[in-house]
């Protein structure tokens, strides 16, 4: 008996020496898309990644970049991951933003018509669905149609419907004639009867499509947060290109479809879209900056150098940990 109760107290002791587990500090995160476009949080959820890196992320989503940038404005979240041309758009208005990670530096809109519309000229007069005023989907679509020589609300009349999900259900409604989409919804508007009329992928144009954007207040008080977030979201770029069926299940769960053809697919053109070391790419940010009209008449006092931060990645590129996951050095 004396024994026991000597084993009992020896571990109460012991355990009042040992140090307590960090607290996960809590993120609350909005993101743009249910789209391949997430697919390194969404694997950062499933594989513990925030976990392991002391956070605990609340994803959020939120349809419209322009939306996600308002409550990165107003300090109700600190980080979010959205296309970055809506986070250039404000800042050049005067919003404290930066860019603290890329991802995909390349056009993945589409814009699906009816089978009726056979050409870019057959948009005359009809109405095609987009996210937001001044969101990527917007933008693109202005650039897709000047591209033809068409006008966005002059010779196309141009609807905000929401997210992918919302712009899908008015497509196939018939609540409008096209819909920007993004190459997730592609494959399963053609087996409704849906067609691409302009694939932006075959466009010459230079786009960042993918980004986590961080406001300069939480990004002075919170960087080491920032920088856990950085890992989770590298990290999960890694496993979504070297692990296809966990990748696939997983998107299979945010995107609400268990068909393999079109996740294969869907997952196919992620995996060669994905950068592997995320840098944000200054050209394409120039390409978003030149898109905006009230631009022009600041141009002598914007330097991109105030928006663009690649410092915390090139801080975990110095510290080794591309090294960790890449060891081979093979980044795929």
């Amino acid at each position: 008996m004396l024994l026991k109760l000597s084993i009992v107290i020896s571990l109460l002791l012991l355990n009042s020496f040992l140090p307590e587990a960090p607290l996960a500090q809590i993120l609350k995160v909005p993101y743009v898309s249910i789209s391949g476009f997430q697919a390194p949080l969404y694997l950062g959820e499933r594989a513990g990644l925030f976990k392991k890196n002391q956070l605990e992320a609340q994803l959020i989503y939120m349809p419209g970049g322009s939306l996600i940038v308002q409550t990165l404005l107003s300090g109700d979240v600190g980080i979010a991951s959205l296309a970055p041309p809506s986070a250039v758009a404000a800042w050049v208005k005067g919003a404290e933003l930066a860019l603290v990670a890329g991802g995909i530096e390349r056009a993945l809109n589409v814009l699906m018509v009816n089978p009726k519309i056979k050409t870019p000229d057959d948009l005359k007069g009809k109405r095609v669905a987009i996210s937001r005023f001044g969101s990527l989907s917007d933008i693109s679509l202005r650039d897709a149609l000047a591209f033809y020589k068409l006008k966005a609300n002059q010779d196309v009349s141009v609807a905000q419907m929401g997210g992918l999900g919302e712009r899908m259900v008015a497509l196939t409604s018939g609540a409008v004639d096209g819909a920007i989409l993004n190459v997730d919804q592609v494959f399963q508007a053609e087996k409704s009867g849906f067609h691409i009329l302009i694939d932006l992928r075959k466009l010459p144009l230079t786009y960042s499509t993918q980004g986590i954007v961080v406001s300069k207040d939480f990004l002075r008080a919170q960087r080491s947060a920032v920088k856990r977030f950085l890992r989770v979201y590298i990290e999960g770029i890694k496993i979504f290109k070297t692990e296809k069926e966990f990748s696939m299940q997983t998107l299979g769960r945010y995107i609400k479809t268990s068909d393999r053809d079109i996740l294969s697919k869907t997952y196919d053109v992620y995996r060669e879209a994905w950068e592997s070391v995320p840098l944000v790419r200054r050209e394409g940010i120039q390409q978003a900056l030149d898109s905006i009209p009230e631009a022009s008449a600041k141009s002598a006092k914007l330097n991109l150098d105030n928006l663009i931060d690649n410092s915390l990645i090139q801080e975990l590129e110095k510290e080794g940990f591309l090294r960790e996951l890449y060891p081979d050095a093979a980044k795929r």
